[in-house]
Order: structure tokens, then C-alpha cells, then sequence
């Protein structure tokens, strides 16, 4: 009863607006006193979800950095130098292709899906619109290209969550993830090449986004600099946080001794984001990022890390994980990890969640040992599958933000072509092994 309660908050959040974090908060007071009925202490209860604050603490300080780059990037003008080279590169023919691209090479670089939609997707889907490209198709494409990059990014929040959940070296993990994108993005991309046949483009309307220029100085190459320093975790021994902070720094100074920003201005910035009192339409799609912006966000992680171990000192997991293992032994782990990927999608309401919930559900699946199996399996189910939701925030803010249409996954190639390959892959070397 307890649990079809949480569900339903979960539901009434989705579909009326509410922050998802009322009915997490509602769900964490029930289930602890469900518990308290069943005479588990309440001491036993908190010790039970400390594990779980701790380990979302981690992604927590990462979001919490990344609110302040995305704002000094802004300020520093390399997302208008990243907007204005990159709108540059498309070849009218091939639009819905190089959304696609766009979208990709954005959200890798912001690590951020929402990010890239508020920026690149609002601009491709404005172009797209005046040229008259079906909106199905240009929603569908932004939707693919912000969720690669969502999943595979060194600056994405939800890939640290997915190794931190299943205790895997984030490196590995990262490495694991490009990988298994090349046949399913090659594929993507091909889809979008294809489409574009039906989706004639008129290039005239992609001026007005030009106008950029005009509020910054973009020909100074160490506006790049801040770009190059968040990939050093992937080459050196400096971490991700170090990385995001040295960036951030880099950026402020950039704004500040490039851009003209006072140092007053630069630093506000990096609490409640980029604003400039300045009214104009394309400088406006910049506006954002900041501390402030993530306050949401890491309140949903940090108490949603909280759930998972204490449903399992309650024993509602417990049953699932076993009829899970069963599957996998049926048939093959991917495919049990598909099927509980789909189920934290479809009722978690949030990516984070879904994550959440999905990865003790795994533990029998993947049980210790196999830590790096997990983490991918995680990164290639409940990460994308819930951007296919309509009342999933993973599908439902970024098409609020572009004012896109649900049917528009439809079109969002990547997303389901990642799992149907992955399941495919492993089914033939499951065949293979058995044999």
C-alpha cells in the first residue's frame, strides 16, 4: 500500500508540476514509518539510509560545480563561440543529421541534457520551425544528441551517479559508454541523414543566431581554454571536481579580462547565473546556469540516495531482485536489466530516480565483482529509457524547454536503438557462450 502510495505521488507530481521532491520526501516519511510499525527501530532506519546520503553526496558537490561553470562558461563567451562555430557547420540538406551532431558534441561538452536543450536545442528547434522541418523530427533529433552526451560526458552528473551507484572506476566507465555508443550513434545518424530527405530547410533563418557576436569577443583562442581543462581527467590524474573548479576559474577570469564583466558581475554569476540587462532574443537563450539553478537537482539526488537501501532494510526489494536473477538466468543479465530499467522509468518520474532504483534491484544480477557489467547496464537502460516517458522529467523538461510534443520519441533514435543493440549484442554472445 505504502509503495502504490509513493507511485501515485510520484504521478501527481509529474503530471501537475510540483517538484518531484515533495513526493520523495513523502515517500522517505512513509517508508520509515512503515518500518517503525513493523518494530524497526527508528535508529536502525536512519543508520540504514546513511549509505545511501553518502554516496549521493559525491554527485551532489559535482552538480553543485557544475551550476557555477555552466555559468561562467556563459559569461566567458564560450557557449556563444560553441553556438556560433557550431551553427556554422550545418549543411542545410542534412539538418535534422547535424542537430543530431550538434546536440551530441553540445551536451559532451556541457554534460548536461537539460543544459543543451535550453541552449542548442531552443536554437535548433526555433531554426527548425521557421524553416518549416517537421517539429517531430527536429525534437526527436535534439532529444538523441542531448542524451549521448548526457550519458558519456566526464561533466555528466548522471554518469557519475550510474559508477558511484555500482561502484565502478569512472573512467572505465566513461570509456565503457563511448563504446557501446558507436554502432547505435552510427546508426542514429544515418536514420537523421535519411530523414532529412523529408524535411526540407530554408538556411536564411539561421542568421538571426549569428547576431551572438555581436555581445562578445570571440576571436580570442584561450576561450577555448576552460573547454580543454575539463577533459584533463581523462588524460592526467587530476579529478573531476578539480577539473570543474579550474575551469570555472579560468572562465570567470576569461569574462572579466575578455569579455569586460566586472569582477562583481562575474562572481554573481556564479551563485544565480548569467543574466545581462540587456533585452534581446538571442543573447536571452543564454541566460542561466549558476548555484541557485541546482538547488533542485541536488536535493533530489541527495534524498533520492536515501530510498534504495532503505526499501531494502524494509525487504520490499528483496522479491524483485530474486525474480530478476531468475530472468537473467533464463535468458541473459542485459535482458533483466532491460526489464527493470523500463519498470524505474516508467514510475520513478525522474532520471535520478530511476537510477536509484534500479541499480540494488541489479544486485543479484550483477552481484560483486561485476561492477563494470552493472554500471553499463545502468548507463545503457533506465538512463535512456527514461527520456522515452512522457511524464518522466528526462523527457518532459527538455520538451518544455523546446516546446516539443511527446511523439517526438518517436524519433529519438538513439535512445531505444542503444538498448535494442546492446540486447541484441549480449543475446548473441549469451548464444554463443551456451553453446
Amino acid at each position: 500500500m505504502v509503495a502504490i502510495l509513493f507511485i501515485a505521488g510520484l504521478f501527481a507530481c509529474a503530471i501537475s508540476g510540483l517538484p518531484m521532491l515533495y513526493a520523495i520526501l513523502a515517500g522517505l516519511a512513509m517508508f520509515f514509518l512503515q518500518g517503525l510499525r513493523r518494530g524497526i527501530p527508528a535508529r536502525r532506519l536512519f543508520q540504514s539510509m546513511i549509505p545511501g546520503f553518502r554516496k549521493s553526496l559525491i554527485v551532489v558537490v559535482i552538480i553543485c560545480l557544475i551550476g557555477a561553470m555552466s555559468a561562467a562558461w556563459r559569461g566567458s563567451g564560450l557557449m556563444a563561440l560553441l553556438v556560433v562555430r557550431g551553427l556554422s557547420l550545418i549543411h542545410p540538406p542534412l539538418f535534422l543529421l547535424f542537430a543530431f551532431l550538434l546536440c551530441s558534441a553540445f551536451a559532451f561538452a556541457l554534460g548536461s541534457s537539460i543544459g543543451a536543450a535550453s541552449v542548442m536545442g531552443v536554437l535548433l528547434i526555433t531554426i527548425g520551425n521557421a524553416a518549416r522541418v517537421n517539429p517531430l523530427f527536429t525534437s526527436g533529433a535534439i532529444l538523441s544528441g542531448i542524451y549521448f552526451g548526457d550519458r558519456a560526458s566526464f561533466l555528466s552528473s548522471s554518469a557519475l551517479l550510474v559508477s558511484t551507484l555500482a561502484q565502478a572506476d569512472h573512467k572505465r566507465h566513461l570509456r565503457n559508454m563511448m563504446k557501446s555508443s558507436i554502432v547505435p550513434f552510427a546508426a542514429s545518424a544515418l536514420a537523421y541523414a535519411l530523414l532529412s530527405a523529408a524535411a526540407p530547410f530554408d538556411a536564411s533563418h539561421a542568421r538571426d543566431i549569428l547576431a551572438l557576436k555581436d555581445f562578445f569577443a570571440l576571436g580570442n583562442p584561450l576561450l577555448w581554454l576552460p573547454l580543454a581543462i575539463v577533459f584533463l581527467p581523462a588524460f592526467t590524474k587530476i579529478t573531476l571536481a578539480a577539473s570543474i573548479t579550474l575551469s570555472a576559474i579560468v572562465a570567470v577570469a576569461l569574462s572579466i579580462f575578455v569579455q569586460g564583466a566586472a569582477p562583481a558581475t562575474a562572481l554573481r554569476d556564479l551563485v544565480f547565473g548569467y543574466y545581462r540587462e540587456i533585452d534581446d532574443p538571442q543573447l536571452r537563450l543564454l541566460y542561466g546556469g549558476g548555484l541557485v539553478s541546482m538547488l533542485k537537482p541536488m536535493a533530489i539526488v541527495f534524498f533520492s540516495g536515501a530510498l534504495p537501501p532503505l526499501l531494502g532494510e524494509l525487504g520490499t526489494l528483496a522479491p524483485i531482485q530474486r525474480r530478476l536473477a531468475r530472468l537473467a538466468e533464463r535468458t541473459f543479465p542485459f535482458a533483466a536489466a532491460l526489464a527493470s530499467g523500463a519498470l524505474t522509468s516508467l514510475i520513478g518520474c525522474s532520471q535520478s530516480l530511476a537510477v536509484f532504483l534500479q541499480a540494488p534491484l541489479l544486485d543479484e544480477v550483477y552481484p560483486a565483482g561485476r561492477n563494470e557489467e552493472k554500471a553499463k547496464a545502468l548507463g545503457g537502460t533506465s538512463i535512456l529509457l527514461s527520456a522515452l516517458v512522457p511524464w518522466n522529467i528526462a523527457m518532459a523538461a527538455p520538451l518544455a524547454i523546446i516546446g516539443g510534443s511527446p511523439a517526438s520519441g518517436a524519433f529519438a533514435f538513439y535512445l531505444y536503438l542503444l538498448p535494442l543493440v546492446t540486447l541484441a549484442a549480449e543475446g548473441a554472445k549469451a548464444k554463443k557462450t551456451r553453446r
